[in-house]
């Protein structure tokens, strides 16, 4: 059996088009995070391998958000130790990862990737941030912004697309939608589509 690919992704979907609206499909829905969850991921694009599955279980994606950077984690340049620091995070309470939280603007432009520093669109953000900020307030944050600073020195060359992924994420979702609700119909197309 042939890996799904992007473009037997969009002809699945195609079929599905007359029973399913998929501009408006709720993306909050339980049964398709629960798949993702448990990694019941065959037939899903960029999610097949048993790479991807493991890093499904591991972070067992509650939203969109959460699943976009699965994806990211698995597929960009963000690879591992970043999805252990990721997973540490969720799992500690009260939050204390330490280096940015003198910042609430910085906090807040993170607070969807709990903290980590994973999309280039973060780090455009945050520059810009420095860049509006008075004198005054640059000579009253100066460690902070220096440590902030140091992780995107670091950590630049690691930084995803955030549309590019959340665009391919919202592919998966849709077909995960598709295979949680209409199982057997799923198998029927996806048997026909990779086979071929």
């Amino acid at each position: 059996m042939k890996r799904m690919t992007e473009e037997k992704a969009e002809q699945m979907l195609a079929f599905f088009a007359n029973d399913v609206d998929f501009d408006n499909i709720p993306l909050d829905d339980a049964k398709t995070y629960e798949l993702f969850q448990r990694a019941d991921t065959d037939g899903i694009f960029m999610f097949e391998s048993e790479w991807d599955k493991y890093d499904l279980r591991q972070i067992k994606p509650k939203d969109m958000e959460e699943l976009t950077a699965t994806m990211a984690f698995s597929h960009g340049l963000a690879v591992n130790p970043y999805i252990y620091t990721y997973m540490k995070i969720l799992k500690v309470h009260p939050f204390t990862y330490p280096r940015f939280t003198e910042l609430e603007k910085v906090n807040s432009i993170l607070s969807d990737t709990h903290g980590i520093l994973l999309w280039k669109e973060q780090k455009e953000d945050i520059l810009e941030y420095f860049d509006s900020m008075s004198e005054l307030e640059r000579e009253q944050n100066k460690n902070a912004i220096k440590i902030v600073l140091h992780e995107i020195e670091l950590r630049g060359h690691s930084l995803s697309n955030r549309k590019f992924f959340r665009n391919r994420a919202l592919i998966c979702y849709k077909l995960a939608y598709i295979k949680a609700h209409m199982p057997e119909d799923f198998c029927y197309y996806h048997s026909k589509l990779c086979t071929i």
